[in-house]
């Protein structure tokens, strides 16, 4: 927590407490670098600031928005995501209610539940993983992020109180220092890692 403090990364719907909005760069983060989502996003949120206002927006012009970031599958996911928030008349309140979301799986439920709501919530993202998996000396692969052994260990990890800060912190960190090709010699951790 004390590196994330020092290292906080500022991207804009960080900065947010619209859980729309929050949905919205959640779908857009999907397999794409953050500093891509940025101008996009920020686009995005001047243009369409509520569910409302995207009712009646073609998906071409979605698709349009969001062609910087490739993945063409968003632009109807995010109409339909719209969709569902009006006709629930709000955004559900609780991780699972959020994973029934169209576009919201595992990770993007426990992400707003984190950072928007300041519900503890385990997050597991493909960096956080890789970051376990170096830490505990255990091969990475693809699906070893579905394994329990590994959920068990980031639910340990993360506190009761604070998990939001420590959330950011690991998020920045793995995507930072521990990335794929890491920087150990600036990690504050590393002499507990096995790698």
């Amino acid at each position: 927590r004390d590196w994330g403090r020092n290292n906080f990364a500022s991207y804009p719907w960080r900065f947010t407490e619209d859980k729309w909005l929050s949905l919205v760069a959640e779908i857009m983060l999907q397999r794409t670098r953050a500093l891509s989502v940025v101008p996009v996003w920020t686009e995005f949120a001047k243009r369409f600031p509520t569910p409302e206002s995207i009712i009646g927006v073609s998906v071409d012009e979605i698709r349009l928005l969001v062609r910087p970031l490739g993945l063409s599958w968003r632009a109807p996911l995010i109409l339909k995501l719209a969709e569902t928030l009006i006709q629930l008349e709000e955004v559900p309140g609780d991780e699972k209610g959020l994973r029934k979301l169209p576009g919201i799986g595992d990770y993007a439920a426990a992400a707003v539940t984190s950072f928007k709501m300041n519900k503890r919530a385990v997050i597991v993202d493909a960096n956080v993983v890789r970051w376990i998996c170096r830490m505990t000396g255990s091969d990475y692969h693809g699906e070893v992020r579905r394994q329990s052994w590994l959920k068990e260990i980031a639910d340990a990890l993360t506190p009761v109180r604070v998990h939001r800060e420590f959330n950011y912190a690991l998020l920045d960190f793995t995507m930072t220092v521990c990335s794929k090709k890491p920087l150990c010699n600036r990690c504050p951790v590393s002499k507990h890692c096995s790698y």
